[in-house]
């Protein structure tokens, strides 16, 4: 009853606050961002054809961790600080230093990507690919979906993006015909997120009225300091996601790139509907843990019996279908291949519920660098895994390798947060 009554309790005070709004706007958000991939994927990958499909997933995987690094994990260690701060001189502080920050990032990863595409001599289809995709890179150095999250003001950045995802879905359906489309369909890719970032700036300065000031060279390091455990894990997210396309990319060729970056996309695009839970809950469980590390905790217990569940269903029924699936949304020459669903569905269960242990427990709870050292030792599993198995057994080594480090990441987690459980014991002693 005691269960019960808690569980009742948190759910009415969800749903009455911002906290359930801005989720809201969060997941309309992140439907359009799954939603768009999975309408056109089935039509890209039939029309373009697994070569050309591998060529576009090999820029764009690599584009993704430069993407990462000029995000930095500021959607975290950013959005935390927005959400405990009402002090508008210390939101402009903060915003000033992280665009500063950003638009710098920005620069220096475009020199190494061009230095990187001389210094491997890629191929004039590969690096044409990856200079407009990086304009992805552009719109994720001044879209501000950090600032807006972090004051539970989700609702224009939302409508915003819808606009653009939408008007990219429809230019794709009516131009994109052939695999000799593969520019079109690389600049139509990066358009919403460069278009997304202009408009968002301008929200930021006619909507909040959010000033930029000069930010000092304390002010920039302090940022890049509290940043960089979030950053390291959001990196080591990006490699545990991508690592198998980028060893695919070099080992094998385009079209096994093309078949593993397609099968992959579907749990991937189930993980990613998770997303908005997570951020949309992230400050509102940010807030518990400033009163007890405790009630921080037991709120995502709360959630997580929600949620889990929902996320075992699906994956059961994913492993079943997984032939079924892969042929309707791909086509004969995806359906072979079906078998690497079982493993890629594994490891989404995994990367879901180390959200819960590593995002909502440790993060939210300020133990950035536990969470931090708990990634490393998956990371560094990760690659070995996928050296010894890719070498074994292909691309399904591959896609194995990828469940077998989000497992042993899930370990890692877990023995950080009896850790730090144990501290909060003595510290409350």
């Amino acid at each position: 009853m005691r269960l019960k009554h808690l569980v009742t309790n948190t759910l009415k005070k969800i749903f009455s606050s911002n906290v359930f709004k801005n989720g809201a706007w969060l997941y309309v958000l992140q439907i359009f961002n799954t939603l768009v991939p999975f309408l056109t994927l089935p039509y890209i990958t039939r029309v373009m054809g697994s070569s050309s499909f591998g060529f576009f997933s090999f820029s764009l995987n690599i584009i993704g961790y430069f993407q990462v690094l000029v995000e930095y994990g500021f959607n975290l260690s950013a959005s935390r600080k927005i959400a405990i701060t009402n002090d508008k001189k210390e939101i402009n502080r903060i915003f000033s230093s992280i665009m500063v920050i950003k638009l710098l990032l920005c620069f220096i990863t475009f020199i190494v990507m061009f230095f990187i595409i001389i210094l491997f001599d890629i191929k004039k289809e590969q690096s044409l690919t990856m200079f407009i995709l990086y304009l992805l890179v552009v719109g994720s150095s001044i879209q501000q979906t950090w600032l807006f999250q972090g004051l539970q003001r989700m609702k224009y950045i939302t409508i915003i993006s819808v606009i653009a995802r939408s008007i990219s879905l429809i230019l794709i359906f009516v131009f994109v015909k052939n695999a000799d489309d593969l520019y079109l369909y690389s600049f139509l890719y990066a358009f919403t997120f460069l278009f997304s970032g202009i408009a968002s700036l301008i929200l930021v300065f006619k909507t909040l009225k959010i000033k930029f000031v000069l930010p000092s060279y304390q002010d920039i390091i302090l940022e890049l300091r509290d940043g960089w455990h979030t950053f390291t894990t959001s990196a080591m997210t990006k490699i545990f996601s991508g690592f198998g396309i980028t060893t695919l990319g070099i080992t094998s060729t385009e079209a096994a790139v093309g078949i593993y970056s397609a099968i992959q996309k579907i749990p991937l695009i189930i993980s990613m509907m998770f997303a908005p839970i997570s951020q949309a809950i992230f400050p509102y469980i940010s807030k518990h843990y400033t009163d007890s590390f405790n009630k921080g905790l037991n709120k995502v217990k709360v959630i997580g019996l929600y949620v889990m569940p929902i996320i075992i269903f699906i994956s059961l029924v994913l492993v079943v279908e997984s032939e079924s699936l892969v042929r309707i949304l791909f086509g004969e020459e995806y359906a072979e291949y079906s078998f690497l669903l079982i493993p890629l569905t594994c490891w989404m269960f995994f990367s879901v519920l180390n959200n819960f242990l590593g995002i909502q427990i440790l993060v939210a709870s300020g133990y950035l660098k536990e969470y931090s050292t708990a990634f490393k030792l998956g990371l560094l599993a990760l690659l070995i895994v996928n050296i010894v198995f890719g070498s074994i057994w292909g691309v399904f080594g591959i896609a194995l390798a990828a469940f077998v480090g989000e497992f042993i990441l899930s370990i890692a987690l877990i023995y950080q947060i009896r850790k730090v459980i144990l501290y909060e014991k003595v510290k409350g002693a």
